[in-house]
């Protein structure tokens, strides 16, 4: 039988398979630890974090594993928005986002945030000259995803980062759909994804925060990946 809904789930690749028996065998350990075990487990995440951060384009201390893309967009709004709360409380989405980023929006009107939705076109594309419309002096943070999860429409991603980058807001791109296919293009400063759209196992996400990026944790903070995925990493 035929599978047709690989833009909620594909099927786990060989590889990924080979590389979870093996955390489940040899990463067991805490990877925060000195003995044997702990550092196998910790080459083991040091290698999955450096391949990953391989395939998105982006530095290894840049990338921190979550439990799922949902929570990687979550993290990565609450803290954008939290680290530039100064420059004020504007956020700006497109009107065909992922319900985890136009979730964390209504969560941001709730507490007091505005948040402006771009509208896009008959083939739900958008056009970076919008978004730079809907740029405010208060504009926090920008959202955009690379494509889109129900008709697969590419978005100008490296366009809509130029606009947003010469007004000095961050650009944070839900790549989910996408990263599969090769990394994203652009002058971007957040990203997230979930490994089990293209092929990796459910229950692990990632989260880029580009070094220069303000970004400010909300709730406790963790010592574990950088502070934004607290508690046991899941090798």
């Amino acid at each position: 039988m035929a599978y047709f809904d690989a833009a909620s789930a594909a099927p786990l690749h060989p590889v990924a398979q080979q590389a979870l028996q093996a955390s489940l065998s040899e990463g067991w350990a805490d990877p925060a630890r000195l003995y044997k075990e702990g550092r196998r487990a910790r080459l083991l995440l040091d290698a999955a974090r450096e391949a990953a951060a391989e395939a998105v384009g982006c530095r290894p201390d840049e990338l921190s594993f979550t439990s799922s893309g949902t929570r990687a967009v979550h993290t990565g709004i609450a803290g954008a928005l939290a680290g530039r709360r100064r420059a004020g409380r504007h956020l700006i989405v497109s009107a065909v986002e992922h319900s985890s980023v136009l979730h964390s929006a209504e969560a941001h009107e709730a507490e007091g945030g505005t948040v402006t939705q771009v509208p896009v076109d008959r083939a739900g594309r958008v056009a970076a000259a919008s978004f730079g419309q809907a740029l405010r002096p208060d504009t926090a943070l920008a959202c955009l995803q690379s494509a889109n999860h129900e008709v697969g429409t590419e978005q100008p991603v490296a366009e809509v980062a130029e606009v947003c980058r010469a007004a000095g807001v961050p650009l944070l791109v839900d790549a989910a759909q996408s990263l599969g296919w090769g990394p994203v293009d652009g002058d971007w400063s957040l990203l997230a994804a979930s490994a089990h759209k293209w092929g990796g196992p459910s229950g692990a996400g990632l989260l880029v925060v580009r070094k220069g990026v303000r970004f400010a944790v909300r709730g406790p903070v963790d010592e574990r990946e950088s502070g934004r995925a607290a508690g046991f990493e899941n090798i």
